[in-house]
């Protein structure tokens, strides 16, 4: 490989994590409520939506097979939530307020 090709590389390797780290955890192409198109446009709430879909993923993990379904019904009732938010005044300071509350409850389990 050439000097530019192996810069070229190193380059795309440090840029693929970084566009990535902008992108909350869910296809923005698909997003079908204004709570999901604001996170989609906010690289600090789709970071929140990657933090609490990870620690989602291994609460769900970690939860006895009996008790899951509790949790998803709990995790629905965030997300409508959260898609709330729409009614107040402050909309991307609601999501991140309930982003953070529930990172919060997740991480107490």
């Amino acid at each position: 490989m050439t000097k530019n090709t192996l810069t070229l590389l190193g380059v795309f390797c440090l840029a693929a994590p970084l566009a990535q780290a902008s992108q909350p955890s869910f296809d923005c192409s698909k997003a079908s409520h204004e709570a999901e198109e604001l996170i989609c446009k906010d690289s600090e709430l789709a970071s929140l939506d990657r933090s609490l879909a990870e620690l989602y993923a291994a609460a769900l993990k970690n939860t006895p097979a009996g008790e899951q379904g509790t949790l998803k019904a709990e995790q629905r009732g965030w997300v409508k939530g959260r898609n709330d938010c729409w009614k107040s005044d402050d909309q991307r300071g609601c999501i991140k307020a309930e982003y953070e509350s529930r990172i919060s409850e997740l991480k107490d389990r």
